[in-house]
């Protein structure tokens, strides 16, 4: 099988994340995706990260009937910091014949050196990502990826998709002043942050 791995917060999910997973479910040809929600992210601030339980119960609203599409709960499993490289580890070791697809942003290529073990995560999958903006940052990320050390670029990915342009960060800054978010996450992810007061404190 042809899985992908989309890890994050979610915090929330929204409709970016999901014509993401969408349009890289298609064009990588894959037979399943993922969803991975980060238990303790390295690099980021949780002081902002809605519980557990709350993040994984948005993803299965956002997910549901979609065919294909899983969320998986091996990082809230595990304790301490949520590395890319121990949960790749893990899931080698449950699909250990399937080949495996880690789907990353933009932003997170370029700072990819910078990542946990990044050579040996490079050893277990094909890094995927997409070119958002213009044809300069295309070619500085396929410059970055021919020069980055350990990358065989018979499986390095750089998709065209279209990017619906919202982040977690603003959806919250919309709960908290009381503005709508509609059509910026699924309806069911929406009733569910409306009726339970998420992000309002």
């Amino acid at each position: 099988m042809k899985i992908g791995i989309f890890g994050g917060a979610f915090n929330p999910i929204h409709n970016g994340h999901m014509s993401l997973a969408e349009n890289y479910f298609s064009l990588l040809h894959l037979d399943k995706l993922i969803f991975i929600p980060t238990a303790c992210p390295p690099h980021k601030t949780s002081q902002y990260l809605a519980p557990e339980r709350d993040r994984f119960n948005m993803i299965s609203l956002a997910i549901e009937n979609k065919s294909g599409f899983e969320i998986s709960l091996i990082e809230f499993d595990r304790q301490g910091k949520s590395y890319t490289y121990d949960t790749l580890k893990e899931l080698k070791k449950i699909y250990p014949d399937d080949e495996l697809f880690l789907i990353i942003g933009a932003d997170q290529l370029l700072s990819f050196h910078l990542w946990y073990r990044y050579k040996e995560i490079l050893e277990i999958v094909t890094l995927c990502t997409g070119a958002r903006e213009d044809e300069s940052q295309r070619a500085q990320m396929i410059s970055y990826a021919e020069n980055l050390d350990g990358l065989d670029m018979s499986r390095f990915r750089l998709l065209e998709a279209d990017v619906i342009r919202v982040s977690s960060t603003e959806l919250r800054n919309r709960i908290k002043n009381n503005e709508s978010i509609s059509n910026l996450v699924p309806q069911g992810v929406e009733k569910y942050i409306l009726e339970t007061g998420l992000y309002n404190v």
